[in-house]
This record gives structure tokens, C-alpha cells and sequence, in this order.
């Protein structure tokens, strides 16, 4: 599912709200759902590595935004 080859948007562009709700409300949220198809026998790998993905970049714009 991860896409090679496109440029990943710069995290920085994302407002400090907008970063907060991600982490705090949508990743959890999509993290629960991929558990729940995971136990059903779903292959959720591909979710989770994009999860982890939009993840990595909310933690790499929260940290340049504070430099």
C-alpha cells in the first residue's frame, strides 16, 4: 500500500491542530479498526504500515515545527 516513488508531503505544512487530532483521535481509531479486521482473519498489513507512516511524519513535523 505504501506508494514508491511519490514525494511525501512536508509535515510541516500541517497545522498544530490538525496534527493533534491524528494522533490523538484518527490513528487511534484506525489502529482499533485494523485490530478488529486482523481478528477476523483480515490482512492488515499494509494498514498498519501506512499508519505507521502517517504517523512517523506527524512525529517528524512536530519536531521541526519546534526547531
Amino acid at each position: 500500500m505504501a506508494r514508491r516513488g511519490v514525494e511525501r508531503p512536508n509535515p510541516t505544512k500541517l497545522r498544530k491542530e490538525t496534527r493533534e487530532w491524528l494522533t490523538k483521535q484518527t490513528i487511534p481509531n484506525v489502529r482499533r479498526i485494523a485490530r478488529d479486521l486482523e481478528s477476523e482473519g483480515e490482512d492488515v498489513h499494509d494498514l498498519l504500515a501506512a499508519i505507521d507512516e502517517l504517523e512517523a511524519l506527524l512525529k517528524e513535523g512536530s519536531t521541526k515545527a519546534k526547531l
